[in-house]
């Protein structure tokens, strides 16, 4: 960190040396050079903190790497009986490894050196990817979001394109993750620090610059995908309540007549499928869990740039922003959860059995009836 304005601030890019102990290296290590001053780290790193760092980032790495490969091991086996929602969980799957291989390992191998051992080329780089796995990670979940806004609210339009061979939110949201990183490379090089020590640092001409871009990539990653997910959410909620009592109130005399009171009672009418409430249960929870992993991330990282007094160095503070890879880990278990398929294949795996044999009517079992229209069951709703 920096004896610099602003003090403690972290890059949302993981970067080394985060104050007294090795804060999330995302975005930290930089410093504003203005005129010939020049601001650099002092390092008075917290050992035993960065230990446990260590430890959990190991943990996160592990279990993300692993998790992510093994569903996406599942559902590439599964590819023909590929869905819509099958196609968001393989490029969440991909994401999700971005994250675990190019953020999270590069800051657990800086936490174990100290110091970025790497030429600038690396360095830049490791930058780079840290951030686009943050941004693809987001906008694969507001891609996923809007896919299934258009198949609820707009399914005339979803039913025309059909099925093409390529899904175009996916890949925009790929692109744009691709683009809006490229600052990495310009901001971040290899740095001489001190006499004789070199790391990766960020370096900002204005004092406002740290500000600025942590406040532009806290917007763009988390603030923006986080409204426009909410919207899309609300509206498909509307639309679902509409659907199910609109249609409710127009049936509910004939239903009357034609079923006897005792099964009225037991199972009363819905409108809405079983395939349809486990997919949306599976929405919010991805949501909701991103949400959880990633807020106390950007709270932080905001806090360190706009108030450089701010307790942003205590243990709990670091374990928290480590915490928000832990989403990577996750969203693999999120979907074997709510997919039958999935979670029958992992357990094959787990008790080392032989896969087993395609069925006849494997492709009616994915798949259920609403209205005149044949939805998955892995697909949202």
């Amino acid at each position: 960190m920096l004896d610099s304005e602003p003090k403690g601030t972290t890059l949302l890019i993981m970067d080394n040396h985060f104050g007294t102990t090795a804060r999330s290296k995302l975005l930290s290590s930089f410093r504003n050079t203005s005129g010939n001053a020049t601001e650099l780290v002092v390092d008075d790193r917290d050992h035993q903190l960065a230990q446990v760092e260590i430890a959990i980032l190991a943990t996160i790495f592990a279990l993300a790497t692993i998790g992510n490969l093994l569903v996406l091991f599942v559902l590439l086996k599964r590819r023909k009986y590929n869905t819509s929602m099958h196609t968001f969980m393989i490029n969440l799957c991909f994401a999700d490894l971005v994250v675990a291989f190019f953020q999270v390992l590069p800051q657990l191998v800086w936490d174990i050196t100290d110091r970025f051992m790497g030429p600038d080329l690396v360095c830049r780089m490791v930058k780079y990817l840290q951030v686009v796995g943050m941004f693809v990670s987001s906008y694969m979940i507001v891609a996923m979001t809007f896919d299934r806004y258009q198949a609820i609210c707009r399914p005339m339009m979803t039913y025309k394109k059909g099925m093409t061979r390529w899904n175009i939110p996916v890949l925009v949201a790929w692109f744009t993750s691709l683009i809006f990183s490229l600052p990495q490379i310009f901001i971040f090089s290899k740095k001489k620090i001190d006499p004789g020590v070199y790391d990766c640092w960020a370096e900002f001409i204005q004092p406002w610059g740290s500000k600025a871009y942590v406040t532009w990539v806290t917007v763009m990653v988390f603030i923006l995908p986080t409204l426009f997910i909410a919207t899309c959410q609300v509206l498909i909620f509307k639309e679902i309540y509409c659907s199910i009592y609109q249609k409710s109130e127009r049936i509910t005399a004939s239903v009357i007549k034609k079923v006897q009171p005792m099964h009225n009672k037991d199972k009363p009418y819905s409108g809405i499928t079983t395939a349809m409430a486990k997919t949306l249960k599976m929405t919010l929870v991805i949501i909701l869990v991103y949400m959880i992993c990633w807020t106390p991330f950007f709270v932080v990282e905001l806090r360190s740039v706009w108030d450089p007094n701010s307790p942003t160095n205590t243990g709990v503070v670091v374990i928290l922003m480590l915490l928000a890879s832990l989403n990577s880990c996750t969203n693999p278990w999120i979907y074997a959860a709510f997919s039958n398929s999935i979670s029958h294949e992992l357990r094959q795996l787990f008790r080392c059995c032989h896969f087993r044999r395609p069925r006849m009517n494997s492709s009616q079992e994915d798949s259920c009836f609403t209205g005149s229209s044949t939805l998955p069951k892995d697909s949202f709703y």
